[in-house]
Order: C-alpha cells, then structure tokens, then sequence
C-alpha cells in the first residue's frame, strides 16, 4: 500500500552532447529551491531534502528545461543537450505514474493541438476586426469561425478531462492525483472537487497538496450560488474605490478578465449588449481584470473594447510577492472568489447573494444570457 514519501533524495545524471557549464534543478510546491551543477566528465549530481514529492524542472545554460517528479530516495536522469525534452528518469515512482497519465493523454492531445490553433487564430482575427471596427457581416463570419473551431474543440477537450478523471480514479494513493487535480478544479463544481478530494488516500488529503486543494474547493464555494458574496475594496481605472456595496439593490455581475485574454476580449461585445438591454432594469457590472503587472494594457483594452461605460477594477494581486512566495493575498479579489481561469463570470442579486456562476467551477457562457432573461 501506497504511503506517506518524505526524506532526502539524491538525483544523479549523466549530460551528451554538453562537456561544460551547468546543469540547474529548481523544485517546490509553493516556495521552490534552485540548484545549479557544473558538468564534470559529463555527470553532475544533486541532492536535497522532500518534504512529499514535487514536480521539478532541469535545464542546462539557456536551454529548454524538462519537467519531471522528484522523489525522496536515489534517482537518475540521463539528459540530451540543448534540449532535455527527451529525458530519461529512474528511481521515480511518481515520475513512472506522471509518464503513464500523459502517455494516457497523449492521442486526444494530439487531436486536439491543430483545434486549439484553429480557434485561437479565429479568435485573434475576431479581435482585430472589432478594433479595426469591422463591418457586421465581417464580424458575423469572423464570429461563426471561432464557433466552429470551438465546437470542434470542446468534446476533445472534455475528452482529455475526462482521461485524467479517470487515472485521478484509480490512483487515489499517488501524488501525481493530488498534484494534478489542483488544476483540475478550474473545471470542477465545488460538489465534485470535494467528491475528488474524498477519495484521495487519507495521507493526500493532510499533504500541502491536499491542504491547497482544500483551500481550493473553500474559496469555490465562497463563490459558489447560495453563498454571501464576498466584500472588497479597490479603486477603478478613475482612481475612486469601488466596492460591491455601492450596487445594492441591483443584480451584479462580476466579470473576471484580462487584457491579454482573446476569449475575454471577445466576450467584451457581448456583454456590451446585455448591459445594454438590462442597465435601466437594475443591472450592473464590475469587470475585474487580471493585470495587476501591466495596468496600461488593461486601459487601452477598456478603451478599445468601449467597455468603460461599466465600472472596472484590477484584482488586486502584487505579481512580484506572489512570484516570491506563491502565498494567496488578501486583496485578491480573484483568491476571494475561487476565480483560477478567466473569462467567469458571478452574478449576485440584490440582497448580496450569488444566484449564478459561468466558467471556472459554474455553469456555460451561454447561460448568462438564460439567467438574465429569466430574472429581468
């Protein structure tokens, strides 16, 4: 039976193709340790202590890194310079469960690569043609393109989903799970998060991994409907603080963006046409953007997008701490509400409560335009 792993691990490699330089080993979870090697008659060797096992990356000079699992105990990798894609690596257990669930994922992967290209070219083309002010036949077309590739796309991508699920089901003792399903939960409801979590072995659950998935599926349900929602205070593209409280009385939608997000850009006309059919019946909207680092492109998406006719705001996430310590902030309205992907959107409704969620852990875009329509 599959236990708790914690101790000292030694990684020793051998390096073709590179007689000099060094070899850099960074791995963590959360707070990451960085080692470098110099490369003596093509070997090199690290050693270190693990408090469970973690993904680590290795990589020579300016060269692409490869990802793999560190064990506590005696590994080996054998790598190739300039690139280390094609590592080889023993003395893993959890590196050999992490091989066999992408080998799993790998045909859907495949499939769904050139879709994934198809759309996010649909999409940028979209975007120009709505900055270069189009057009509505262009735009129409243009917008039935990337529906088309993201139709194609979506089955593929639940495909691969539901791949992982399944070796997230019969590996409930492997970190591999607990590791894997903290991105997962981008697509979970806080109901089948927990389910996941419930069936992890019991030492999971206690581990740093399942302590962040605990702290996950908490914050899904702070904003998850049924629930408060959650106050905060920050200031708009004006500079004057805005705060859900000044919107009683009126449904709220909470549109979680960034600049540099094409679906979000794209959903940015949408939402222009709600607002403008329910702004007069008690509807309003804060769009709260992820570019806390580049607060001038979120500007000239407002002004490009014409979104300023809402209230806009930034979710309050000092990059530079988080990249230190990745530690959740207070002031992070996106950490408040279990927000790990954008576009999603919260609606709360006049008395403070969240009545519907769409995206990351709720329901489909679609069914906003539904919700609405049905209580204005």
């Amino acid at each position: 039976m599959a236990q708790e792993k914690k101790g000292p691990f030694q990684l020793d490699g051998t390096i073709t193709g590179k007689n000099s330089g060094f070899v850099h080993l960074r791995y963590g979870n959360g707070f990451y340790m960085e080692d470098s090697c110099a490369i003596k008659n093509g070997s090199f060797s690290f050693k270190g202590m693990l408090s469970e096992p973690v993904m680590a990356t290795i990589s020579g000079d300016g060269e692409d890194g490869y990802d793999f699992y560190l064990d506590p105990g005696q590994m080996t990798i054998n790598v190739k310079s300039p690139s280390f894609e094609d590592a080889a690596v023993t003395g893993s257990a959890s590196q050999t469960e992490y091989q066999e669930l992408l080998t799993a994922r790998a045909d859907v992967q495949r499939e769904i690569a050139p879709l994934a290209k198809s759309l996010e070219d649909a999409n940028k083309q979209y975007l120009s043609a709505i900055q270069s002010r189009k057009s509505d036949a262009e735009l129409t077309a243009l917008k039935s393109k990337a529906d088309v590739a993201k139709g194609s796309l979506a089955p593929l991508e639940e495909r691969a989903r539901e791949v992982s699920y399944d070796f997230f089901r019969s590996h409930p003792d492997s970190y591999v799970t607990a590791a894997e399903l903290r991105y997962f939960a981008t697509y979970m409801k806080p109901g089948d998060l927990k389910s996941h979590i419930g069936k992890l072995a019991p030492f999971l659950q206690t581990s740093i991994y399942g302590q962040e998935l605990s702290d996950i599926l908490n914050k899904l349900q702070n904003g998850a409907p049924g629930s408060q929602a959650q106050l905060f205070s920050q200031r708009d593209a004006t500079g004057k603080a805005v705060t859900p409280l000044d919107f009683k009385g009126k449904y709220l939608l909470l549109d979680f963006w960034g600049s540099w997000c094409l679906p979000c850009r794209k959903n940015n006309v949408h939402l222009k046409e709600l607002y403008a059919r329910y702004k007069d019946k008690g509807f309003a909207i804060i769009g709260i953007a992820d570019n806390d680092s580049k607060p001038e492109d979120w500007k000239k998406a407002i002004d490009k997008d014409g979104i300023g006719i809402w209230t806009n705001i930034l979710r309050g996430l000092d990059a530079n701490k988080f990249k230190e310590d990745g530690k959740p902030q207070p002031g992070d309205i996106y950490n408040m509400y279990g927000v790990h992907a954008v576009p999603t959107q919260i609606l709360i409704n006049p008395e403070g409560m969240i009545i519907a969620r769409f995206g990351s852990g709720g329901e489909n875009y679609e069914l906003l335009d539904t919700k609405l329509a049905e209580i204005l």
